[in-house]
């Protein structure tokens, strides 16, 4: 769980380009020291994600097999959550560390030019959009992705249920007997003036054209116990139903789920396979919490850095952890993505120790075959420890760069 909502605890890729690359993420990178699960110190090896988007900028992303890819050129990339981007005067889910415009413009600028980022991934749940009547704020931040260089990946839910349309801040687990991805998706919720399922219709047709998006992700941590009447997690036919919206929509971008894949309930290990071995996701994604994890492992669940046989018994249970989903990601023969990994610092010794953990943790999920890193994330103040500062020059963005360089 995408950890600002509950504090403090902490929350429960694409092939690399060439083998040259792979073997330059086994290495090692030009960073600091790393977790005890990757002791590898080389200091001279070529990056493993790309500087800048390649090919053109009114060009849309795509897949290449397990690379994301724009104009036929591998694009792995790293990045970062700056989840309140398209706040506005109307709405703001933290007020309090909203970013202006030009903010916003100069924070992305300098993730782009200083920390090698090409992708940031943000709300753009109805909440931000007024129900699809207001799309200011959604709009600001591509702009300013697009004036720096950068494509964007808007969420267009919450299944937390932090910064959406209900009042108590449910979780769609929690919503009348964990009926809501069978059923409830299809009404208004909360306060929404439209159901979820009609908004991601219009949401997706408004920015059909728009090539500063890489691609829409459904929900943000879809969590679920409930099983269909075949046994199969309701998050398959539920993403089956949703990407047929999304694509009557918009024919032009990707699409995925968007699940923590971690142990997480719903889309873990044989949950995994079912529901993103779906045509109609293009590509996978997963998220690195310690509360399913844990923060010190380079790859949890796995031999250090490594993944474990995809064939074990624990890969094959719907608990599995997320190494398992880097170890079942190469039978999809799609890009896998880290949407989110973060851990708590509050102090200067806690940063660096934050910055080696998240370098090892980046190198192995390269090295695993992600096809990209985004991690958790920028914000103006610390309020709750997972806050990466750019005026405390964090040395995770510092090792971040060292991966693009």
């Amino acid at each position: 769980m995408t950890p600002y909502r509950r504090t403090p605890r902490a929350s429960p890729l694409a092939r690399l380009a060439t083998a040259g690359l792979l073997l330059a993420v086994l290495a090692g990178c030009t960073t600091g020291g790393l977790s005890t699960d990757d002791t590898s110190s080389a200091t001279t090896a070529p990056p493993v994600a790309v500087a800048d988007v390649p090919g053109d900028a009114d060009s849309f992303v795509t897949t290449d097999g397990m690379s994301f890819a724009v104009d036929g050129q591998p694009f792995p990339f790293v990045g970062v959550n700056i989840y309140d981007a398209a706040a506005s005067d109307r709405y703001s889910c933290n007020p309090g560390t909203r970013l202006s415009d030009a903010d916003l413009t100069e924070t992305l600028r300098r993730l782009h030019d200083d920390h090698g980022a090409t992708v940031l991934r943000f709300w753009a749940y109805q909440t931000y959009t007024q129900g699809g009547t207001d799309y200011r704020g959604v709009d600001r931040v591509i702009t300013a992705a697009k004036e720096v260089g950068m494509r964007v990946l808007p969420v267009l839910e919450d299944g937390p249920g932090d910064c959406t349309t209900s009042s108590d801040g449910e979780s769609k687990d929690k919503y009348a007997g964990d009926t809501w991805y069978s059923q409830g998706y299809k009404e208004p919720y909360g306060n929404a003036t439209l159901a979820y399922r009609n908004y991601v219709g219009m949401i997706t047709q408004h920015y059909k054209d728009e090539p500063t998006i890489l691609g829409w992700s459904l929900i943000n941590e879809a969590d679920t116990s409930a099983r269909d009447s075949t046994g199969e997690s309701v998050l398959v036919p539920f993403s089956k139903d949703m990407a047929d919206v999304v694509q009557a929509a918009d024919p032009n971008h990707l699409l995925t789920l968007g699940t923590q894949s971690n142990g997480a309930p719903g889309a873990s290990g044989t949950d995994f396979t079912a529901v993103y071995s779906l045509p109609q996701l293009d590509f996978a994604e997963v998220h690195d919490w310690g509360y399913w994890g844990a923060d010190d492992q380079a790859m949890p669940g796995g031999d250090g850095a490594t993944p474990p046989d995809p064939q074990s018994a624990e890969c094959q249970t719907r608990t599995a952890p997320i190494g398992c989903s880097f170890a079942l990601a190469p039978a999809l023969g799609k890009p896998l993505l880290v949407g989110e990994a973060g851990i708590q610092a509050t102090d200067a010794d806690a940063r660096e120790r934050r910055a080696d953990q998240l370098t090892a943790k980046m190198r192995a999920a390269f090295g695993a075959g992600a096809g990209g890193y985004l991690l958790w994330q920028v914000n103006t103040e610390n309020t709750d420890g997972y806050g990466i500062l750019l005026a405390d020059q964090d040395p995770v963005l510092t090792d971040m760069g060292a991966l693009t360089r």
